[in-house]
């Protein structure tokens, strides 16, 4: 990693701990919406320093949350979902963006109900899929408004 890619990975984790650890909560259903993870998007314009940056702020996030062991293996899943918006950036950053909202779900579906056993699991996987869906596509909107603004060849036409 060169020292300018330092600095993004630097801010992309601070933004998701401090997205997930600063700000309010936003309930929805049964899941809390994680302010940190609107900006995995951005993946496809920074690189692969955001990936690993979200990846270690979710990791901290998880530290100062109180939650059980197994909620530290979401790290994990996230960046295998990271990765996939990093790798189909240049075909389709929407398509990264669904394949990180299935893989992040799948695993908050089977996840929730151990950490919370008062949420069913049919509870579970509806929050945890609107739930990435809602944050992703919302960060995925400010990412289109982002590469239009910046002017990125291949990032500005239509929908990716």
């Amino acid at each position: 990693m060169k020292l300018g890619d330092f600095g993004i990975f630097v801010i992309f984790a601070a933004v998701y701990a401090a997205g997930t650890l600063g700000l309010p909560k936003i309930s929805f259903m049964a899941y809390q919406i994680r302010i940190g993870e609107i900006p995995s998007a951005f993946v496809a314009l920074f690189g692969m320093p955001a990936v690993l940056g979200l990846t270690l702020g979710q990791f901290i996030a998880n530290l100062g949350l109180e939650s059980k062991p197994i909620a530290f293996l979401s790290p994990v899943f996230s960046f295998v979902g990271l990765l996939a918006i990093y790798y189909t950036r240049k075909m389709s950053t929407l398509a990264g963006c669904i394949a990180y909202i299935v893989i992040t779900g799948l695993w908050l579906s089977v996840m929730l109900p151990i950490v919370r056993p008062e949420v069913s699991t049919s509870q579970a996987a509806i929050s945890a899929f609107a739930e990435q869906f809602i944050t992703v596509i919302v960060g995925y909107l400010a990412y289109l408004v982002a590469a239009r603004s910046l002017g990125k060849p291949g990032q500005t036409s239509g929908p990716q």
